[in-house]
């Protein structure tokens, strides 16, 4: 069983590199979401996306991207708001709190790496009520607002995020 007690959120490291290539996710997952290896080709192409590793005792259990460019604009008025992308929690770590602990670490990470920011905000698809069930149990709301993805309509979450 994998130890889940010790959970962090880090920038990417070319340390974990062979963790993130061979991270696979079941087909029904990638309906929703990227692949790490893929949204970590997108970043290195996009300037403005920084790939955050989430570590159970300093393994990868999970991968997602903020991104502070042009496309929050599609989810958000706000200025100050972050964009996740591509969150996933890798399969042997799924149902173990892996997920809702690297969200509740996600308001600290955001004030140290990014000060200017106060929101972050995320897409999930209508259809994947797991992650909805998540994002609300982690301080998510939903803004009322939808967009219209590759697999179709999406919920617009929202959370602030307080300075300390």
């Amino acid at each position: 069983m994998k130890n889940t007690k010790n959970v962090t959120l880090a920038c990417y490291s070319e340390a974990y590199d062979s963790s993130i290539h061979s991270y696979t996710l079941p087909e029904e997952q990638l309906i929703y979401t990227a692949l790490p290896a893929e949204a970590l080709a997108n970043c290195e192409q996009e300037k403005d996306r920084t790939p955050v590793l989430i570590l159970a005792e300093n393994k990868v259990a999970g991968f997602f991207v903020l991104d502070a460019g042009e496309a929050v604009k599609e989810y958000t008025e706000s200025s100050g708001a972050l964009l996740i992308r591509s969150y996933s929690i890798h399969p042997d770590y799924q149902g173990k709190g892996v997920g809702k602990k690297s969200l509740k670490l996600l308001p600290s990470f955001i004030n140290h790496h990014f000060p200017t920011k106060n929101e972050v905000v995320l897409g999930v698809n209508y259809k994947n009520t797991a992650a909805q069930h998540l994002y609300k149990r982690s301080g998510f709301v939903d803004t009322g607002r939808h967009i219209f993805g590759s697999q179709g309509k999406q919920f617009v979450y929202q959370m602030d995020i307080k300075k300390a």
